[in-house]
């Protein structure tokens, strides 16, 4: 016999049931409408990925494609009008023009330094010309290379010590040059000072074996200067080489600034009594002991240290010689 107790539970049991069975329908129910809308939303992102990626790739195959076509049509275009077509800057070096210039210190020693012409075939050595009794200039050359020339005296305040030999004239390289040895010897010695005694020539000299005549001196160079220190006296005389300090300072320092004892005693091919003896091998002919040549620093330093004369002072005539720079000393060639 069922109590009201038990139906009342039965009814209890069977409600529960009912509302377990219709809530697992439920949960079902709401399971598959989520897995489906979660599956359409991956294909949807899948289908965007997919977009965006063909899309990307046709961008960069477009932008590449007309790149190539960009360039073969630049590079193919000749017939640009000529208005059109920038103007080329003639101030603008190739590279080919850039890599020329890139000399060496031996090939920047000898170039022109000149516009007036000579039959001398040295003229073209610039620095290193050679204007002596076998490699003559005419006037013509002289009067043209004097006005090349700066003075000393007005662009340095370098004084000629005799008046009467004109104004200091000296190619432009050289002067500064030599207002930088002047200074230093200075600056050395604070009660010295060194001055001109002649520099360019427009005209030779006649005083013996020392004196050239016109279109043979080494002063028409305007490379050329004589050196004295005042407090020495004037005079211009090699037997009292010992007692000037500054031919001594010369001798040793003179090459660091481009310029070479001219004539020195080893090439004077003798006695300055004797007659002039110029020799196929180099000798000057001269010894003079405060000409100063400018030739700038390589040239100098080789000329000083003997690279061609084993290790002794050389003469120019021999490095030139010894260079293959020229052939025969004797004929001017």
């Amino acid at each position: 016999m069922i109590t009201k107790n038990k139906l009342a539970g039965y009814k209890n049991t069977r409600t529960l049931k009912q509302f377990k069975t219709k809530n697992a329908g439920s949960d079902k129910g709401v399971s598959s409408k989520g897995d489906k809308g979660r599956k359409c939303n991956l294909k949807k992102n899948k289908i965007l990925k997919n977009t965006l990626f063909l899309l990307g790739l046709l961008f960069l195959v477009a932008s590449v494609t007309f790149g190539i076509i960009a360039l073969v049509g630049y590079s193919g275009n000749n017939d640009a009008p000529a208005d059109e077509i920038p103007p080329i800057d003639e101030d603008t070096e190739t590279s080919a023009e850039a890599e020329e210039v890139r000399m060496t210190d031996d090939e920047l020693s000898i170039l022109p330094i000149t516009k007036v012409s000579s039959a001398n075939p040295t003229i073209k050595y610039g620095r290193l010309m050679l204007i002596n009794p076998n490699y003559m200039v005419d006037v013509d050359f002289i009067a043209g290379r004097k006005n090349e020339l700066v003075s000393l005296s007005e662009t340095y305040g370098i004084s000629e010590l005799h008046s009467y030999n004109g104004d200091n004239l000296l190619d432009e390289e050289a002067a500064a040059q030599l207002a930088n040895m002047v200074a230093d010897y200075e600056a050395t010695y604070p009660e010295h000072t060194l001055e001109t005694v002649s520099c360019f020539r427009p005209e030779g000299t006649n005083c013996g074996r020392l004196c050239m005549p016109t279109g043979a001196s080494d002063h028409h160079t305007g490379l050329t200067c004589d050196l004295i220190d005042p407090a020495y006296g004037e005079s211009l005389d090699t037997s009292t080489y010992a007692d000037h300090l500054e031919w001594q300072w010369l001798k040793a320092n003179s090459y660091k600034y481009g310029f070479i004892d001219r004539f020195p005693e080893a090439w004077a091919g003798g006695s300055m009594d004797e007659p002039m003896n110029l020799t196929a091998d180099g000798s000057t002919g001269l010894y003079e002991t405060w000409h100063y040549r400018y030739v700038g620093a390589y040239a100098a330093r080789q000329i000083v240290t003997g690279v061609y004369n084993n290790g002794e002072y050389d003469s120019l005539e021999h490095y030139l010689r010894a260079r293959g720079l020229v052939v025969d000393l004797l004929n001017g060639n």
